[in-house]
C-alpha cells in the first residue's frame, strides 16, 4: 500500500488563493492549469484565447516532496492538495513537465528581476508543473463573489468602477479619488489588497479604517469593500494587467488607478497618456489613470497636480510610505494628510498601552464639559490632535 505522502501535493495558502481565483472564473478566460503547449503559446504571445494574459497559469510548487511526486506521477492519477496541514482539494494529473524557472519568473514579474519581490517569488517555484482538472476549497473568494453579486443586484448597478488599494494607510488624497469616482458610477468596488507577508498595519486594521471612511465620509450604500488576496501572481509590472482582468471578471466596467502607482509605466506621447494598459487586448474594461493629488500651500486645499498653477515647492505630497513612517515613529501626521480618527486607530494599534496614566493625561490636557466620556487611547489621540490644531 502506498504511503500517505505519495499522492499529495503540499502548497501554501498563497498558491491556494491563486488556484481559487481561476476556479471561480476571476482569471477568465483562464479557468484551469495550462499544459506545456499552452504555456509555450502564452510565453510567446502574451495571449490566451485571443485575450491578454501576461504569464502562463501554472502550478509548480517547490519542495523536495513535491518535486519527487511530480517527477513520478502518471496521467490520470489523483493527487490530494494539502495546505497548512489540511486537505483543501484534489487534482487529476493530465500532464507534468519541466519548466524553466527563470523564464517563469520573468513572465510573472514582467520586468526587473533584481528586486526582493522577484527573489521571493523565485524561491517558491519548483522544477515541474502539473496540469489537469482540479478542485479546491477557499471560502474567502466564494464569499467575496457572493457579496458583490448581491450588491450589484440590489442596486441594479450598470456602471461599476473598481479600484485596487493597499490603503496603507488610507489618506485624504485617497478619499478625494474615491469621492470623485462615486459621482460617476452606480457602484464603487474597493479591492483591498490582502498580503501574505507581515505588514506594519494588519489587513484587518486597514479594513476597519476603510470601512470607517466609507461609513462616515462617503456614500456608503454605493461602496462594496472586497478583500483581494495579493498572491505571487500580482507581482511586478504584470499585476496591473491581472488587476484589470480580475476587476472585469468580478463585474466591473471600469478600473481606476492613481498615476503614481508603482509598475504602471506611465509616459506621455503627443499629449496622450500611455501606460501598461495599452497592452490590454480582448479585455472588455475601461481603464482610467487618475492624476496625482497634492496639498497646495497657496491654494490652501487639495488639488490635482496637473491643474494647479503653483510650483512643486508649494506642494505637499501624499506619499503613503512617508505617512506610514511617521505613524511607525509614533508621530501623528498632520490632519491635511490623514484624518485624526484614522491616525488614532493606527497609533493605538501600533503602540498599545502606551500611556502609564491615561486618566491623568485626560484630566490635565483634554477640555471637559463635566460629563464622563470614553477614556481609551484612541479617543485620547483624537483629542490631542485637535489640540495641535489650535493656535493663539
Amino acid at each position: 500500500m502506498a504511503s500517505p505522502e505519495k499522492n499529495k501535493l503540499f502548497i501554501d495558502k498563497e498558491a491556494l488563493a491563486a488556484l481559487s481565483l481561476a476556479q471561480e472564473g476571476l482569471l477568465y478566460p483562464v479557468t484551469t492549469l495550462m499544459d506545456q503547449k499552452e504555456m509555450e503559446a502564452v510565453n510567446q504571445s502574451g495571449l490566451y484565447q485571443n485575450q491578454t494574459f501576461p504569464c502562463p497559469f501554472l502550478l509548480s510548487p517547490n519542495g523536495k516532496r513535491n518535486q519527487h511526486i511530480l517527477s513520478q506521477v502518471k496521467k490520470g492519477e489523483v493527487l490530494d492538495i494539502v495546505s497548512e496541514g489540511k486537505l483543501v482539494g484534489s487534482i487529476t494529473a493530465s500532464e507534468t513537465y519541466q519548466i524553466d524557472k527563470l523564464q517563469r519568473l520573468e513572465k510573472i514579474m514582467g520586468g526587473d528581476l533584481s528586486t526582493t519581490e522577484a527573489a521571493t517569488t523565485l524561491q517558491r517555484l519548483g522544477d515541474y508543473a502539473i496540469s489537469g482538472e482540479y478542485q479546491v476549497e477557499f471560502e474567502d473568494i466564494k464569499q467575496a463573489k457572493k457579496i458583490l453579486e448581491e450588491k450589484i443586484a440590489l442596486l441594479g448597478a450598470k456602471k461599476i468602477t473598481g479600484v485596487m488599494m493597499s490603503a496603507n494607510p488610507i489618506h485624504i488624497a485617497h478619499e478625494r479619488m474615491l469621492r470623485e469616482e462615486l459621482a460617476q458610477c452606480d457602484l464603487l468596488v474597493i479591492f483591498l489588497l490582502k498580503p501574505y507577508k507581515k505588514d506594519s498595519i494588519s489587513y484587518h486594521l486597514r479594513e476597519k479604517c476603510m470601512q470607517y471612511i466609507a461609513n462616515h465620509f462617503l456614500i456608503k450604500d454605493k461602496i462594496c469593500i472586497i478583500a483581494l488576496d495579493d498572491t505571487y501572481l500580482f507581482a511586478g509590472q504584470n499585476k496591473m494587467i491581472l488587476y484589470a482582468i480580475v476587476a472585469k471578471n468580478y463585474g466591473c466596467t471600469k478600473l481606476i488607478v492613481g498615476q503614481n502607482t508603482a509598475n504602471l509605466s506611465v509616459y506621455y506621447a503627443d499629449n496622450t497618456i500611455h501606460s501598461v494598459f495599452d497592452r490590454l487586448q480582448g479585455v472588455d474594461i475601461e481603464t482610467k489613470i487618475i492624476s496625482e493629488y497634492v496639498y497646495c500651500s497657496l491654494c490652501k486645499t487639495l488639488v490635482s497636480k496637473s491643474t494647479c498653477p503653483h510650483g512643486h515647492h508649494h506642494h505637499t505630497n501624499y506619499n503613503a510610505e512617508s505617512i506610514l513612517e511617521l505613524l511607525k515613529l509614533g508621530i501623528p501626521p498632520p490632519s491635511i494628510l490623514v484624518r485624526d480618527q484614522i491616525a488614532a486607530m493606527i497609533l493605538s494599534y501600533l503602540y498599545p498601552n502606551r500611556f502609564s496614566n491615561l486618566k491623568r493625561l485626560y484630566y490635565d490636557l483634554v477640555p471637559s464639559d463635566g460629563i464622563l466620556h470614553s477614556q481609551n487611547e484612541e479617543e485620547f489621540y483624537i483629542q490631542l490632535m485637535r489640540l495641535y490644531q489650535n493656535s493663539f
